[in-house]
């Protein structure tokens, strides 16, 4: 008996010896590395917009409160029935000026729809700066200045955004729709959700 658990002992260690190698093995194949690539890659995405948004994803956005370059305040409860665009930038971030020209002709297209809203959201502490540069680049769509301390209401604040550029989608309904958008398939996104009776 002893001899025969000695033989069943160093079967099962070579059983779990070969089946990890196999494992090992399994999980290096290519094509295998290529999915858990893309797992991981989704899971990352899923974190960072939880991160920057607050689990706003497909949820009411916050009930925000900002200003215009003018001082003028701005509610986005009063944008419901309007597919609203909101770009988070800089004038000191070269990838957000880079966005410039695709965004004013997205603008151009759809600025003139009643339920179409594209707005930059612009932390720079000097409103003259932001208002002449804009000038200078084409922008004719709205800008919010939440500049100088953090604001309790504002966009950057209560959807935690930290970086730039950055896009958020609202669709009619005040529902997010889209965090950290991606550029190439804003317009996509945004045609179909004009072109979708319920806003969503």
């Amino acid at each position: 008996m002893p001899k025969i658990r000695k033989i069943l002992v160093f079967a099962i260690i070579i059983i779990l010896i070969l089946s990890t190698g196999f494992f090992i093995g399994f999980l290096s194949y290519p094509p295998i590395q290529r999915i858990r690539s893309r797992i991981l890659s989704a899971q990352r995405q899923r974190t960072e917009e939880t991160r920057l948004t607050g689990g706003y994803m497909n949820k009411e956005a916050p009930r925000i409160v900002s200003e215009t370059l003018d001082g003028e305040k701005w509610s986005l409860a009063e944008q419901n029935g309007k597919v609203v665009v909101v770009f988070f930038w800089s004038i000191l971030c070269g990838n957000c000026v880079e966005k410039i020209p695709m965004l004013n002709g997205l603008y151009s297209r759809y600025g003139s729809r009643e339920d179409f809203l594209l707005v930059g959201v612009h932390r720079f502490p000097d409103r003259e700066i932001i208002a002449c540069y804009s000038s200078i680049k084409g922008i004719t769509w709205p800008q919010l200045y939440e500049g100088g301390e953090p604001g309790k209401s504002g966009f950057s604040s209560l959807m935690g955004i930290k970086r730039t550029p950055s896009i958020v989608i609202i669709d009619k309904k005040g529902i997010v729709r889209a965090i950290n958008a991606d550029f190439e398939k804003l317009e996509g996104e945004v045609q179909e959700l004009l072109e979708s009776k319920s806003g969503n």
